[in-house]
């Protein structure tokens, strides 16, 4: 079953009591996403002009409530505002200079909304633009750059091109722990993307190592209701399930669900992702109806927050087709598995690892079918 990671990604944000800034901070969890809350408040060298004018001024002002807006909405999980906000932050953004901090951060937070609606081409486009706008400033080992080489690499990933994510997050790993320290929220958040990418690759082992630090770090520095440790906690979970060790599994999916509920509620994509997660383990223990019972609601969840047509809903139709496999209810598996193979296909193209996955099940069932 290829169930739903949740990962890690950092949101650049402009700080605005100083024009030769960044700060940053980490997006909330968000099942295309992978998402964080957690917060990182060190800010880069990038310089931005200073406003010499009201008129500047109020450009800037503009552009800050946009910012914050669409950021405010991709946390929430409302991703038509995000981007309709984004978008005119971006606008804003552009009234200044081409090296100027603020076109950056909103080409990178458009990275991060398009990897949220899993419109992996654009989000690779514009995080690439956010990096090669750093590059032009000749800070290439600053804060910023380090953010959002790990925010490439996470795109990468969730576009099945693991060989070129990799190095991305190691060099972010290397740069934020030289200027950040080896325990920090920012270095444990690339951690458990490194972690997420070899779960990815089926190298559960390494991604238990990644993890482990992850957790310890976020429970340290945030505390026991963090919602990025609940993130960890989920991902450990998974990697347990996946070693055969469900009895480290279950408590650690159990706690990462109630964290999340905790600070969301029921309707959001990360609950949505710890539901369907939990509901793996449930059936690798045979517990049918009560796997049925989680991924059911985290598919309406998924649809109502992320669409109808996101990659997270094709990988949970793809969940209950093997369900009802297990269950012998052939021709619903089918139904279930040709519905996700089609979203896959549309979203995230023919070849992506994921849309073969699904493919070799529809073909698996059909065959099942003819006999």
């Amino acid at each position: 079953m290829r169930l739903k990671l949740v990962s890690l990604s950092l949101l650049l944000l402009y700080n605005p009591t100083s024009a030769a800034s960044f700060a940053a901070q980490s997006q909330a969890p968000s099942s295309s996403i992978s998402s964080s809350a957690a917060s990182l408040t060190a800010a880069s060298e990038i310089s931005a002009a200073n406003e010499p004018d009201s008129a500047l001024l109020k450009e800037h002002d503009s552009w800050a409530e946009y910012s914050k807006l669409g950021k405010d909405a991709l946390i929430s999980g409302d991703l038509d505002e995000a981007e309709k906000m984004l978008k005119k932050a971006a606008a804003a953004a552009g009234k200044f200079g081409e090296a100027d901090s603020r076109r950056t951060v909103s080409a990178s937070d458009l990275g991060q909304l398009y990897k949220a609606r899993g419109d992996y081409e654009q989000a690779e486009r514009y995080s690439r633009q956010a990096l090669e706008l750093i590059r032009k400033t000749g800070l290439k080992d600053s804060f910023g750059f380090a953010v959002e080489l790990s925010n490439l690499g996470g795109i990468l990933k969730d576009e099945g091109k693991y060989g070129e994510a990799e190095p991305l997050y190691q060099g972010a790993l290397a740069i934020l722990t030289e200027l950040k320290g080896a325990e920090s929220i920012e270095v444990a958040t690339v951690y458990d993307n490194l972690a997420v990418l070899y779960q990815k690759q089926n190298n559960f082992e390494a991604a238990v190592v990644e993890q482990r630090k992850a957790t310890e770090i976020y429970e340290k520095k945030e505390g026991k209701d963090s919602p990025d440790l609940a993130i960890s906690l989920g991902n450990l979970a998974e990697s347990y399930r996946e070693l055969k060790q469900p009895d480290k599994a279950e408590p650690l999916y159990d706690r990462s669900l109630a964290i999340m509920r905790k600070n969301y509620g029921d309707k959001h994509p990360a609950v949505a992702t710890a539901m369907d997660n939990l509901a793996g383990l449930y059936v690798n223990q045979g517990k049918l109806a009560q796997a049925e019972d989680l991924q059911l609601q985290a598919l309406e969840t998924f649809k109502q927050t992320l669409g109808a047509d996101h990659p997270d809903v094709a990988i949970c139709l793809d969940n209950l087709a093997d369900l009802y496999d297990r269950e012998g209810k052939t021709d619903l598996a089918l139904q279930r598995s040709e519905d996700a193979f089609e979203i896959a296909e549309k979203t995230l193209g023919r070849q992506h690892p994921i849309s073969v996955g699904i493919k070799t099940r529809v073909d698996e069932l059909k065959a099942k079918d003819k006999h």
